[in-house]
């Protein structure tokens, strides 16, 4: 074993000695040894070994102003920012329930907090910046912003800022492939709204509908039922004998589905209709659906908050689960 206390007997190490010898910075040493995040399990390890052959012991008083517990009970927290305008979103729309779940997971045995704030547009920059940021529906040029802490986007936003998305360009392929294969020729979708993830879905469909020879009758939506419902009545009033719609998400189905029912359309004999997302609504309403692992995608997030050495996380797969509205 090597002894790296020479030099040191005559007085009590500190915490730059273990960042020294350890060859980290005094911060890195210090969330290592208090056990925070932003540092691996293998520099955990390295920084205590050093510490323990050092004799390093940390000032209680000292341990907690590090870990932020001095006069509070409070551990770090990661906050999961929503920018929906939607005032009922996160009860109406599985999406959000999903990437907390993936998120509480991912935190499972680690000292942060997790907490979730919706905003109807992008915040300023004022406020304490918690240790980490999740990103959903966050323009490009506010997430630029953002920038004073920790950031992970669910879906590409701005150049620099990391993220974690779903294939959607091949889910949408996925759901054109499956309609022309079913015969079905006069088509329309609702679309959702100007966010990477909508858009990337969007140009899946549609370029495979024009590889295909087909035109697409289209609406965009903003991933509500009530749009969607009214989306869909726009294209009846249009093309009163489509005979396929795709619908951008689940939520959105439901209105699209409504909005069949009380024109008469039988579903699927006389309209296939196709969503995305899989979520527990398509299981419930036997909804076609490509399903993409939002939990898995939530839980990637939050392992790239907790450590930023990660590689860059690949494209989550997308798979069209049929059910019987196809």
């Amino acid at each position: 074993m090597i002894d790296y206390r020479c030099g040191m007997e005559q007085q009590r190490p500190k915490l730059a000695d273990v960042a020294r010898v350890a060859g980290v910075s005094r911060a890195t040493a210090s969330r290592a040894i208090n056990g925070l995040p932003g540092t691996t399990d293998a520099m955990r390890r390295r920084v205590r070994e050093v510490a323990a052959q050092l004799g390093f012991e940390p000032h209680a008083a000292a341990r907690a102003l590090a870990t932020g517990r001095a006069g509070s009970s409070r551990p770090e927290h990661i906050e999961v920012l929503i920018v929906d305008p939607d005032p009922a979103a996160l009860s109406v729309k599985p999406f959000y329930g999903r990437v907390l779940t993936g998120a509480t997971r991912a935190l499972a045995g680690h000292d942060v907090a997790l907490q979730v704030r919706q905003v109807p547009a992008p915040p300023s920059r004022a406020g304490d910046p918690p240790f980490g940021q999740v990103l959903i529906n966050m323009p490009a040029a506010a997430a630029a912003a953002l920038r004073r802490t920790r950031t992970v986007a669910l879906g590409e936003t701005a150049p620099g800022i990391p993220f974690v998305a779903p294939d959607n360009y091949g889910g949408g392929h996925q759901a054109a492939t499956h309609l022309v294969a079913t015969g079905r020729r006069r088509v329309g979708a609702v679309f959702g709204p100007a966010t990477p993830c909508a858009q990337e879905r969007k140009a899946g469909f549609l370029r495979t509908m024009a590889a295909a020879g087909q035109t697409v009758l289209s609406v965009d939506g903003d991933f509500t039922r009530a749009r969607a419902y009214a989306a869909m009545r726009e294209l009846l009033t249009l093309e009163p004998d489509l005979d396929a719609v795709f619908a951008a998400c689940d939520v959105s189905a439901m209105g699209v589905l409504q909005a069949l029912r009380e024109a008469g359309r039988k579903v699927p004999d006389d309209v296939a209709v196709v969503s995305f997302d899989g979520s527990a609504l398509a299981e419930a309403a036997d909804l076609s659906s490509v399903y993409m692992p939002v939990e898995e995608e939530a839980a990637s997030a939050i392992s790239r908050l907790l450590d930023p050495a990660l590689p860059p996380a690949a494209r989550l797969p997308t798979t069209l689960t049929l059910r019987g509205s196809s």
